[in-house]
């Protein structure tokens, strides 16, 4: 078995010299037996070894004995040992998650916790052939594509997994040998979970009536489309970095050039183009991904939304990727009222009108002094429109592009205070005023605006 193992992490590369192995241990024997072949391999793979058990917050008392004997081993063997404890069913209540999906959520962050300031880190985890196997049927039955039927990679950034190719019956076979106990969790013997039920019934209604191999199949075929996943993977990037170009923030592709290509390869591109803004492909389908090629294929002027606040619009001959412009903090026009107050979300402005007497115009960042003589129409609060624009160098200057300069975030950006007359930006408040209406030797009248926010004037 650890030479087993051993060639399995040669051949991934999982472990170099001086990593810090990061093991997840939940008392189970899949956790135990990896524990086990970590502690033996790691003088010669040259590592150092901690432990990581998460207590869920589940199972009442059985939980806290699980991390009682997680703990024991550990200081038993001599490995540094770290316990966490959540409260997972709070969290999936809160977060509208899965209780599985809550708990996978609350490991990895204890494991990330623990592997914070580590240069050289890795996340062992002990999932096995067997798992392979469920998880790959798991994703063939939901409907997944080539990426799901490659089950579950021996290598994720930072977290390995060295017993992939290790059943269960070998994992269970090595601690009896050893006279090593392990925990069993009480709900892996339910059925109230989708993978209980392919563990428990579908594999082995399989390994009975189909072949008694099914297991280990499974993850070969895996395994094998995973390799061909990982070409395509690799010939669609470069493709796709070939047709497309950024014009400002958007990611820009010629719609018949990707019209031309092959429907594998255009899929794989899509994907490519649509996890560019770092959203992911969470709840993107097939269904996204069809509407993309119909839109590419159709007339100019039509855009679609997708989920993650992604949009793909068709504009000229282009397709163009991109984000949604942020709405939820746009509110309505409100005129200021000058002199007097007025307010705005959680802002309180405060204008004034005095008499230019050539003194001195401080520079402050929530208090402007303008010239009232160069403002003809009232002047409005709002967040930006499009079209908006202020004056500076002498010409007209966008503000699309002003915040993209000043790397204002783009969910960031209805959020800011402007003071308007029509399209030109009088004041982008906390930046900069338009050079229009700044004070000279020749203003008359000072308007003078002092905003507060609302923590400061409701004291």
């Amino acid at each position: 078995m650890e030479e087993k193992v051993f060639g399995y992490i040669r051949k991934h590369q999982m472990i170099q010299e001086g990593d810090c192995v990061v093991a997840g241990i939940s008392g189970g024997a899949d956790s135990v037996c990896l524990l086990f072949l970590l502690e033996a391999l790691r003088e010669r793979l040259g590592f150092s070894l901690e432990a990581v058990h998460v207590e869920h917050g589940i199972r009442g008392e059985e939980s806290l004995s699980d991390a009682g004997f997680a703990e024991q081993l550990c200081r038993q063997r001599g490995i540094t040992f770290h316990l966490y404890s959540c409260d997972v069913p709070k969290r999936a209540a809160k977060e509208k998650l899965s209780m599985e999906e809550a708990a996978r959520k609350c490991r990895y962050e204890a494991f990330e916790a623990v592997c914070a300031g580590k240069q050289q880190a890795k996340i062992a985890v002990a999932h096995n052939r067997d798992d392979q196997a469920e998880t790959i049927l798991w994703n063939l039955a939901r409907g997944s594509g080539l990426r799901g039927m490659c089950g579950i990679r021996p290598v994720n950034g930072k977290v390995i997994r060295p017993l992939l190719e290790i059943s269960r019956e070998e994992i269970e076979r090595y601690l009896q040998e050893r006279g090593q106990g392990f925990c069993t969790d009480s709900t892996n013997l339910s059925d109230n979970y989708t993978r209980n039920r392919l563990r428990r019934n579908i594999l082995p209604e399989l390994e009975e009536s189909v072949n008694r191999q099914s297991r280990m199949h499974i993850a070969q075929a895996g395994e094998r489309i995973r390799r061909a996943q990982e070409y395509l993977e690799g010939l669609a990037a470069r493709r796709a970095g070939e047709l497309s170009e950024y014009c400002g923030e958007e990611l820009r592709v010629l719609a018949k050039d990707f019209c031309r290509e092959e429907e594998v390869m255009q899929e794989y591109m899509l994907r490519i183009w649509l996890d560019r803004p770092g959203a992911g492909m969470k709840d993107v389908g097939a269904v996204h991904l069809e509407e993309i090629k119909r839109l590419a294929a159709g007339q100019p002027g039509r855009r679609i939304e997708l989920p993650g606040g992604r949009c793909v619009r068709r504009t000229g001959p282009y397709l163009a990727f991109g984000m949604e412009e942020a709405s939820e903090e746009r509110r309505e026009e409100t005129p200021l009222a000058v002199p007097g107050e007025s307010r705005w979300g959680k802002y309180l402005i405060i204008t004034s009108l005095e008499p230019n007497k050539n003194q001195n115009i401080p520079e402050k960042k929530y208090t402007k002094w303008l010239d009232y003589d160069t403002i003809k129409n009232t002047i409005q609060l709002r967040s930006r429109k499009s079209g908006d624009y202020f004056t500076a160098d002498g010409g007209h200057r966008k503000l699309k592009k002003y915040f993209i300069d000043e790397k204002v975030l783009r969910e960031d950006r209805n959020k800011v205070l402007l003071l308007a007359e029509g399209s030109h930006i009088l004041w982008v408040v906390g930046f900069r005023i338009s050079e229009v209406c700044k004070v000279t030797e020749h203003t008359k009248t000072i308007l003078k605006i002092h905003i507060m926010e609302e923590e400061d004037y409701g004291r």
